[in-house]
């Protein structure tokens, strides 16, 4: 049966996926192989795609010897926007040794951090809610799909 009306919409949730590089393995394996499919399939009920980015698992090593972790994470949350998930345990995360000026000056809040050696995880919390206005104030029934 063809889907109508609000159905044949096309509808996603891309929820972002943030936990410390080298921590939470068996959290994010079990939400790979149990926890994604299962609200892949309730969300199929609804002709609604769900999809995980968890860069950890998608970044290649030509991509992280050209700096371009910190842009390739910023950006998929973005897309993922509203949805992001934290995932913190006892690591605090990676940080490089700088961040290229092109991505300073595409996200100038980014300066601040530079000395710190603040680390990609701090950050990717940062943009995806704490330094975003429209977090602040939300909730789940100011979406839709939820």
């Amino acid at each position: 049966m063809k889907p109508t009306g609000i159905e044949s919409q096309s509808r996603s949730i891309r929820v972002f996926i943030s936990p410390t590089f080298r921590d939470m393995m068996r959290e994010r394996d079990l939400m790979v192989k149990r926890v994604f499919p299962e609200l892949r399939r309730k969300c199929a009920k609804w002709f609604v795609t769900f999809t995980e980015v968890d860069l950890r698992w998608g970044i290649t090593e030509e991509q992280a010897a050209e700096g371009q972790i910190l842009l390739l994470c910023l950006a998929e949350i973005e897309r993922s926007r509203p949805y992001f998930l934290g995932l913190l345990g006892e690591r605090y995360g990676w940080t490089p040794d700088s961040i290229r000026p092109e991505i300073i000056e595409r996200e100038p809040w980014l300066k601040q951090h530079v000395e710190n050696r603040t680390s990609v995880t701090e950050l990717e919390i940062l943009h995806g809610v704490l330094n975003n206005p429209k977090m602040q104030t939300a909730t789940l029934r100011n979406y839709p799909y939820v």
